[in-house]
């Protein structure tokens, strides 16, 4: 066998390499498959909503009586307000809320007076007491009362706040929230 033979055997060999190297990469790049596809209808989305419209303030009155007008107060009296709402609330599932009364922590005035004085809300629905006012079960149009207390306890014996030309405190607006429970 001669050195020609070896040659065209090789190149032989180099172009069947070579071919098959094209034919791979040609097939390599030709994928087969099924695909579908179908459009399905959307929706329109609507919200509802939870809506707690104030009515109307009574006014402070003092221990439960006169109106409070600038009076000065002793220890033993007591300040109250009730204000009434109103319920505006739509959706599927909006059939309980919590509600929260927030006394502002930011009472200004001379602190001798404010570490004397406790400030209580109580909520009631449809005139029933809600005791701590979460998960409570409402409808539309419910009618919601909360009642602020503002008491200066007597017999706690703290004469700090007893002094000559007396002592004042503001007390800010407080916040009454309710807030949805999800229920299905």
């Amino acid at each position: 066998m001669g050195t020609g033979d070896i040659m065209k055997k090789t190149t032989k060999g180099a172009l069947a390499a070579g071919s098959a190297a094209v034919l791979l990469m040609g097939g390599a790049g030709t994928l087969a498959y099924w695909s579908d596809s179908v459009t399905t209808d959307g929706t329109e989305i609507e919200s509802g909503h939870l809506s707690l419209d104030l009515q109307e303030c009574d006014g402070w009155t003092i221990d439960g009586g006169a109106a409070y007008d600038d009076q000065l107060l002793v220890p033993g009296d007591s300040l109250s307000q009730s204000c009434t709402y109103v319920l505006d609330i739509a959706g599927e599932h909006l059939k309980s809320v919590d509600f929260d009364v927030t006394v502002p922590s930011d009472v200004t005035g001379a602190q001798a007076l404010i570490d004397e004085i406790d400030v209580t809300p109580v909520v009631r629905l449809n005139g029933n007491l809600q005791g701590d006012g979460t998960g409570v079960a409402v409808s539309d149009n419910d009618v919601v009362s909360v009642d602020i207390t503002v008491t200066w306890p007597y017999g706690v014996e703290d004469n700090d706040s007893n002094v000559v030309g007396g002592l004042s405190a503001a007390l800010d607006a407080l916040t009454v929230s309710v807030t949805q429970n999800h229920s299905s």
